[in-house]
């Protein structure tokens, strides 16, 4: 069996694993065993979850894992369109009630609601949640820009003062939900949406970041190995204290371990 390439890019831990499904299993794994932790310890567990076409592979694994009681998890996620109603086939909500909360009996699922009729008001509802319940893992992944949830290069804030913001998203980003089937066209892609901020994701304890495929490369080495600024929101997760970067051959493409075990 081939192990996978490990090593640290100041505290952020980086793995890169042969292909996607064994990037997938290797992130649910140690997202299964922060989950287990947690219950262990306060009797619930609280998590933030990505809603993307790379976190397929993770959210399939873990769902399947027995050893978690998903009675006592409760489901965050961190982005959702504005003005798009959670039944439309690109709603982030509709993406994980799909891949996670219908096969599994959470304790709750929170939803972003990105169709709210005043969206501010949505912006502090949502961040009062976050607030009332300090989630304990998040899974996440990264964008082609190096965005994180809806954090593009041109709104990115480390030091942003609220959890829950609106934004709009650049073109990079908007290209990218082409590129991952969730729009036929760039002008079908909506220009707002809601996002958790870099400190609502910085800050919970435990992260799992998982970034698989060839069209994120470019933003896996700007993260890991350019400075660490808003121009790639991700190059943050460099600082952050428990974090996991789970990589396949693809997304690793660019980086010198990568080539060096290829």
């Amino acid at each position: 069996m081939i192990q996978p390439v490990k090593f640290r890019r100041e505290q952020l831990a980086v793995e890169i694993h042969p292909d996607r499904a064994r990037m997938g299993a290797a992130a649910a794994e140690a997202a299964a065993a922060r989950i287990r932790e947690l219950i262990e310890r306060e009797g619930q567990a609280k998590v933030i979850f990505a809603c993307a076409a790379s976190q397929v592979e993770c959210l399939t694994a873990l769902r399947s894992d027995s050893s978690i009681d998903w009675s006592r998890v409760t489901a965050f996620h961190m982005d959702e369109y504005v003005g798009m109603t959670k039944e439309h086939p690109a709603s982030f909500r509709r993406f994980l009630q799909e891949h996670l909360v219908k096969h599994v009996p959470l304790a709750a699922f929170h939803e972003i609601g990105g169709d709210a009729p005043d969206i501010e008001a949505e912006c502090r509802r949502y961040a009062a949640l976050l607030e009332a319940n300090q989630p304990g893992l998040v899974i996440m992944g990264i964008g082609e820009n190096g965005h994180i949830a809806f954090n593009d290069p041109p709104v990115c804030d480390f030091q942003d003062p609220v959890l829950v913001k609106k934004v709009e998203l650049d073109e990079v980003c908007r290209q990218q939900q082409v590129n991952d089937g969730a729009f036929p066209t760039l002008d079908d892609v909506p220009r707002y949406a809601l996002t958790l901020t870099v400190p609502a994701l910085t800050r919970v304890p435990r992260a799992i970041v998982v970034v698989p495929g060839p069209t994120k490369s470019v933003a896996v080495r700007a993260a890991l190995n350019g400075p660490i600024e808003t121009a790639c929101p991700a190059s943050i997760l460099r600082r952050h204290p428990n974090a996991t970067l789970y990589l396949d051959r693809d997304s690793a493409a660019l980086l010198d371990e990568a080539a060096a075990h290829a």
